[in-house]
C-alpha cells in the first residue's frame, strides 16, 4: 500500500537526495524540488517526480505543499559570498507560501535548521534544544526556527531539525564544511587546528541525518526543535588530525588570527566553535538512532579518500 506523499525542497541536494531516496524506500511518492535540469536528473533515476523552480516560486511551494501530505524544507542557499539577509529573507518569504497553503491541515512541515549556535555551557557538558543562542551569532537559521515553530499556535503543524555544520558522508558536498578543510589542507600542505583544537564539532552522517526528519515527519510535534547530531567527543583536532591521515600531510596548531588569514575569516570562526549538541530527545521522542560509520573513519579511510586523491591530482595538475 503506498504511504502518504511528499513534497521535498531541496530535494537534489545533498541531504534531499538521500531523504528523498530513503522516503521512496519506504513507500512514500516524493515529489522534490529542483532548481536545474540536472538535479531533475537525479530525482528521477531515484523514482521521485521531480519539480524545477527554487524557493523564490512561491506559486509552485504553494501548489505542491497543498497536494502533498507531508513537507520537508531543506533548500537554501549555500552561496557564503551572497547577499546573507536575501538568503534570509528569501528563505523566510519561502516558508510564508508552504504555510499559508497548509494552514489548518495537520500536514507536518520540517525544516532544516541549526544546533552550532547553541552557547556552551561553561562545565563544558552537552547543550541541548532549550540552552540559549551565542550573543550575536548569525543564526538565521534559528531565526526561521522561531517563525516556523511559533507558527504551530496558528494552525501549521511546523517543526525542525537542527542540524551540525558538519553533515558528512558519501563523499560529503562541495560547499560543505569538511570539504572546505580538506581542500584547505590539500592547498597549504597542511592540517591546521585553532590554538589547542579541543573545541567540539558534534558531526552526523548523512543518512542518519535523512533518517531524522523522516522520523519527524513520522513522530515530531508542533513546535519542537529536536538536534541532529551522532557524536558530541569528536574535537576540532581530531578532526584536523584525520584530514591530515587523508591527504598525508602534516598538523599544526594556529592562532586565530593565522587561521583567518590562511583559510578565511568565515571559515575560521566557523572552525573556532565549541558545539556539542545532545540528541537525547530525537532518540527518546522521535524513535532514532545514529547509525552511520563514525566521523574520524570516514575522513581518514573512508568515503573521503577518492575525494582528497582527486584534489591533490588537480593540485598535481596545475603545478605541472
Amino acid at each position: 500500500m503506498e504511504r502518504p506523499p511528499f513534497f521535498i525542497t531541496g530535494a537534489s541536494g545533498y541531504i534531499g537526495l538521500v531523504v528523498t531516496e530513503f522516503a521512496i524506500a519506504q513507500g512514500h511518492s516524493v515529489c522534490g524540488l529542483s532548481r536545474s535540469e540536472a538535479g531533475a536528473e537525479k530525482l528521477r533515476a531515484l523514482g521521485a517526480t521531480p519539480v524545477l523552480g527554487n524557493i523564490t516560486a512561491h506559486d509552485v511551494l504553494a501548489r505542491e505543499s497543498a497536494a502533498a501530505d507531508a513537507i520537508i524544507h531543506l533548500a537554501w542557499n549555500h552561496d557564503w559570498s551572497a547577499d546573507y539577509n536575501k538568503t534570509v529573507n528569501d528563505d523566510l518569504a519561502a516558508v510564508n507560501a508552504i504555510c499559508a497553503s497548509i494552514k489548518d491541515t495537520g500536514k507536518p512541515l520540517v525544516i532544516a535548521s541549526g544546533c552550532a549556535g547553541a552557547q556552551p555551557n561553561a562545565d563544558g557538558s552537552e547543550t541541548d534544544e532549550t540552552t540559549p543562542l551565542r550573543p550575536n551569532f548569525f543564526a538565521a537559521r534559528r531565526f526561521l526556527e522561531n517563525e516556523v515553530n511559533a507558527t504551530a499556535k496558528k494552525g501549521v503543524y511546523g517543526m525542525s531539525v537542527r542540524l551540525s555544520s558538519y553533515v558528512y558522508g558519501r563523499g560529503g558536498v562541495r560547499n560543505g564544511f569538511l570539504f572546505m578543510h580538506i581542500a584547505e589542507a590539500v592547498k597549504l600542505n597542511e592540517s591546521l587546528y585553532i590554538n589547542d583544537g579541543s573545541y567540539h564539532v558534534s558531526p552526523l552522517h548523512v543518512e542518519d541525518a535523512a533518517r531524522l526528519f523522516l522520523q519527524a515527519v513520522l513522530k515530531g510535534k508542533a513546535g519542537e526543535a529536536y538536534n541532529g547530531a551522532a557524536q558530541t567527543d569528536v574535537t576540532l583536532k581530531d578532526m584536523a588530525e584525520a584530514i591530515g591521515k587523508l591527504v598525508g600531510v602534516p598538523v599544526r596548531s594556529v592562532s586565530f588570527e593565522e587561521a583567518a588569514e590562511k583559510w578565511s575569516p568565515f571559515l575560521a570562526t566557523v572552525n573556532y566553535l565549541d558545539v556539542r549538541s545532545s540528541n537525547k530527545k530525537a532518540r527518546e521522542m522521535l524513535d532514532w538512532k545514529p547509525e552511520g560509520i563514525d566521523y574520524i573513519t570516514d575522513i581518514s579511510s573512508g568515503s573521503y579518500v577518492p575525494i582528497a586523491a582527486q584534489m591533490k591530482e588537480q593540485k598535481s595538475d596545475v603545478q605541472k
